[in-house]
């Protein structure tokens, strides 16, 4: 290896380069430059070729250059849709009949309760409120311009309850094993809440 320093700044030359690499002086090795670091030359207009478009290929083979047909869908895959087709179907139709008689169910049991409910309906009273709850229980207000006596013992035959409290003299809750009716009298009216358990 031949080391020699830079005749400009003294730095050690790396071999087989053409300047040096502290100062950036150029290094004449003989009169010829080394091959791999060669200046820049500039081509003549006349020796430039333009680019040039090139017409599109086909780069993927076509059945005609195969001599190859196109294979026709076996019919084992038709009949495999339709089964999956009408599968889906006959699950849309299944849930939707047991969706109608879960609902024809709901309507039934609701209304087969206010059934048993309407006869503890009082005869003369405006229905105020009506709430049925999701597990079938249901409330009922009522307001009747009836007298607190009157009313008290129409629901003491009617209900035929078990256990009766007196709050005071214008207020009573009469509970069964199902029902609870609460009769608060009041100058002109009285009002009603009955409390119906499934």
């Amino acid at each position: 290896m031949d080391v020699s320093t830079c005749r400009n700044c003294g730095a050690e030359l790396v071999p087989q380069t053409s300047f040096c690499r502290q100062c950036g002086v150029p290094i004449a090795l003989g009169n010829a430059l080394a091959s791999d670091e060669r200046p820049t030359a500039l081509f003549d207009e006349a020796h430039v070729v333009a680019t040039q478009r090139l017409d599109p290929r086909q780069t993927t083979p076509q059945p005609s250059d195969l001599n190859v047909s196109p294979s026709p869908v076996s019919p084992a895959v038709k009949p495999a849709n339709k089964a999956v087709l009408i599968g889906i179907v006959l699950l849309l139709v299944l849930a939707a009949i047991v969706s109608t008689v879960a609902v024809v169910r709901n309507r039934s049991r609701r209304h087969s309760h206010s059934a048993s409910s309407e006869g503890l309906i009082y005869p003369s009273a405006r229905q105020i409120m009506d709430v049925v709850a999701d597990g079938g229980g249901r409330a009922v207000t009522l307001e009747t311009s009836e007298s607190f006596q009157k009313v008290d013992a129409w629901y003491r035959s009617t209900l035929k309850p078990e256990k009766v409290v007196q709050l005071t003299a214008g207020s009573v809750v009469m509970k069964n094993e199902k029902i609870t009716a609460t009769i608060i009298g009041d100058n002109e009216k009285t009002l009603i809440l009955l409390k119906i358990v499934p």
